[in-house]
């Protein structure tokens, strides 16, 4: 009933632009006082403050350069159009604290550089996006420099003659908010998607719209360019991009990005219209965003799920996202722990004087990382995200099942694929994308043809490619109707944690089910258990990867490496952009492999037959302008199969230390691993580890009392 009511308010254009108040964005009146008042008593603030202010002072000593935009991403023109937004937002925000004019006539003089060069620019030069920009090669980026440019222009507003403000709003702002909003099909199109582009689009526009005071601007950035909250604008967003838990769909990367601009336009519309209760919206989506975005790191960097680079809790964009968040709810305590452990800064802004002044007060607590399941999909029934951490104090691993939907544009055809950290390491990865961000000679900055052709492709990732196809026959269309069903999460037993997901589309007239058990001590070793089930009534070649980080040690059976000549593992599908470096049969009913990374041992044990296959392979082949980097894998290949299920253990052990020059059990501690039964009932399995001997079963729904899994210790002697 609160929610309806809620909405309500949104649905309704009304002006509330009275009596206006500047600044109003990021900063208000009121906090400018405060933040005045305290300064030179707070030495983590005075820091901030300090550093923007010699940002802002480097800004006004340089001369004022607007550019013909020329550049893509990372070039000449690129750089200084988003060197000059950031040069403005400090200044600006330099002028409220100090009360100096200089500041703030340094944002007038840049404006008005800018007005000057709005009106005649065409879309920008460089073709490689299908909503280009003006100022930049694509409407995104343009995006970007008017929220920082709005919250510059906020802060001088007052300073600004009236009729030199006239002229900006008419030549400069309004245009620009229409091109970005309206200005054609792409663009109008990109204002109303649900996707992190849009949600730049509505804050910027948003945001422009409250300085100016236009509040059509607002509404339509509220409710989308039509106004009716149904197709498009910020509300919806909130309400279809994210999972009842918080999770982006598109995954922790752009989770990353898009929390940036849902942060900043939530802080203006509390600001703006209080009554809104904008942090409470859904139940406080917006938060919970944030937590689940920590959630999502390793060592405070962010997992690699789908398109993602190595980014992590120290990014600017989690800055605004824990200070702003903590400003709006001070009582997540644990937030203050992430600014003081991961961010060198804060902003220079009301939020980022909360989050100091309570840190200074020793208010900080330690956030709780933990396991849990992520759902997807904004009622939370499109599969999702399985996190499992150690408990151990002297432990620090995390072992994931991605089983969510496709993500967007930024997805991969990766259905049930699973990753691994232990002792500060990626061990089992995830490619991520291709892409040399903001490297202008490399394919100008942006994804490079290869992060299609490989990066999402599924023998790039930890599981089963079925004839050598992509999921879903990479047509995104299709990926994007499906989503796992996660079949089984179960975190009560601290010594044994399941994760079961299965998918039915992914591959013609095959059903996937893996399941994963994470066995925290077995005969002294934590063991992953793999169970891969593969059901068809036809014949196919399943492929399993498991690409590992670190030094291949040794393989329990006779291989032929390539020593002077390599041949690519296939030839579409991503599988052209693999080498293949060494091949293996075996007779053995299993095979062992082990690698080394940093002072650990790592093997995966896994079932063998007359059919299996084994193969190692790295990134590379096809790549004349090395846009892959070359990264190796261990994949077992069971060929002229229909129901077929791997099974592997995959062990952290082992120590090895350098400085020392000592080795401690290099060798893998699995001495056995079999499949017991496996029908459409259920699957048992078992493992013996050292001299201690388990079973675990999977069973596959039959019977409303059955237990989905039970795990049984034997006594050896």
């Amino acid at each position: 009933m609160k929610r309806t009511i809620l909405y309500l308010l949104f649905t309704f254009t009304v002006s509330f632009f009275y009596a206006k108040e500047y600044p109003s964005l990021m900063l208000t009146k009121s906090g400018v006082q405060r933040i005045r008042e305290n300064l030179g008593k707070n030495p983590m603030f005075d820091a901030t403050i300090s550093e923007a202010k010699q940002k802002a002072d480097l800004a006004i000593s340089s001369p004022i350069i607007v550019p013909v935009p020329k550049d893509g991403g990372g070039g000449l023109t690129h750089e200084k159009h988003k060197d000059n937004y950031y040069a403005m937002y400090y200044s600006g925000i330099m002028y409220q604290i100090t009360g100096e004019e200089k500041y703030a006539s340094y944002v007038q003089k840049m404006l008005n550089e800018y007005m000057k060069l709005y009106p005649g620019l065409d879309y920008h030069p460089v073709k490689m996006s299908s909503t280009p920009g003006r100022l930049f090669w694509q409407t995104l980026n343009d995006f970007v420099w008017l929220v920082h440019t709005s919250i510059a222009y906020d802060c001088v507003y007052e300073y600004i003659p009236e009729k030199n403000r006239k002229e900006l709003n008419e030549k400069l702002f309004r245009p620009m908010a229409f091109f970005l909003m309206d200005g054609n099909e792409p663009n109008n199109k990109t204002f109303n998607k649900m996707h992190n582009h849009a949600t730049w689009a509505c804050a910027a526009v948003g945001m422009i719209g409250y300085v100016i005071q236009d509040d059509e601007l607002v509404d339509k950035a509220l409710k989308g360019s039509d106004r009716t909250g149904k197709n498009g604008g910020y509300l919806k967003q909130l309400d279809e991009l994210f999972s009842p838990d918080g999770y982006f769909t598109e995954g922790a990367y752009y989770q990353r990005y898009a929390i940036w601009p849902f942060m900043i336009f939530a802080q203006v519309i509390d600001n703006n219209q209080p009554e809104m209760k904008i942090f409470e919206y859904r139940n406080g989506i917006i938060k919970k965003a944030v937590n689940t975005l920590i959630q999502m790191t390793y060592n405070g960097t962010f997992f690699t799920l789908n398109d993602a680079l190595p980014k992590g809790l120290n990014a600017q964009e989690l800055v605004f996202a824990v200070n702003i968040s903590y400003a709006a709810d001070n009582s997540q305590k644990e937030l203050l722990s992430i600014a003081k452990q991961y961010q060198s800064f804060l902003l220079p802004t009301d939020a980022g004087y909360a989050v100091a002044r309570d840190i200074s007060l020793n208010q900080a607590e330690p956030f709780n990382f933990k396991s849990l399941l992520l759902r997807d999909g904004k009622d939370g029934t499109k599969g999702g995200l399985a996190i499992y951490r150690s408990e151990a104090k002297n432990e620090n691993s995390v072992f994931l099942m991605k089983a969510t939907s496709h993500g967007l544009s930024h997805g991969h055809y990766d259905k049930l694929t699973v990753s691994y950290y232990d002792d500060g390491n990626p061990v089992l990865t995830d490619y991520g994308s291709s892409r040399f961000l903001n490297i202008v000679v490399k394919y100008n900055g942006g994804y490079t043809p290869l992060n299609d052709s490989f990066s999402m492709s599924t023998i790039a990732h930890n599981t089963v490619s079925v004839d050598g196809q992509n999921h879903y026959g990479g047509d995104i269309k299709i990926s994007s109707k499906y989503s796992p069903e996660i079949y089984c999460y179960d975190i009560s037993d601290p010594a044994v944690k399941v994760i079961s997901a299965i998918e039915t589309n992914a591959a013609p007239s095959v059903k996937m089910h893996r399941t994963n058990a994470i066995l925290e001590n077995i005969g002294g070793s934590r063991i992953i258990l793999d169970i891969f089930k593969l059901t068809s009534e036809t014949t196919h070649t399943y492929d399993l990867p498991f690409y590992y980080n670190g030094d291949m040690i040794s393989l329990s059976t006779p291989y032929t490496k390539a020593s002077d000549n390599m041949t690519t593992f296939g030839t579409d599908n991503g599988y052209k952009y693999l080498w293949k470096e060494a091949r293996a049969t075996t007779k053995d009913p299993y095979v062992c492999f082990t690698w080394l990374k940093g002072k650990k041992f790592y093997s995966v044990t896994t079932l063998t037959d007359n059919n299996s296959e084994l193969y190692f392979v790295r990134s590379g082949a096809n790549d004349p302008e090395y846009y892959l980097r070359n990264e190796p894998a261990f994949i077992v290949r069971q060929k002229n199969t229909g129901n077929h299920t791997f099974l592997s253990a995959i062990e952290t052990h082992g120590k090895y230390d350098l400085v020392v020059e000592k080795t401690e059990n290099a060798v893998s501690s699995v001495k056995n691993i079999r499949i017991l039964e496996d029908n459409s009932d259920y699957t048992l399995v078992e493992i013996m580890v050292n001299n201690i001997t388990a079973t675990f079963k999977i069973n596959y729904g039959k019977g409303c009392c059955t237990p989905k899994w039970t795990f049984n210790l034997i006594n050896n002697k």
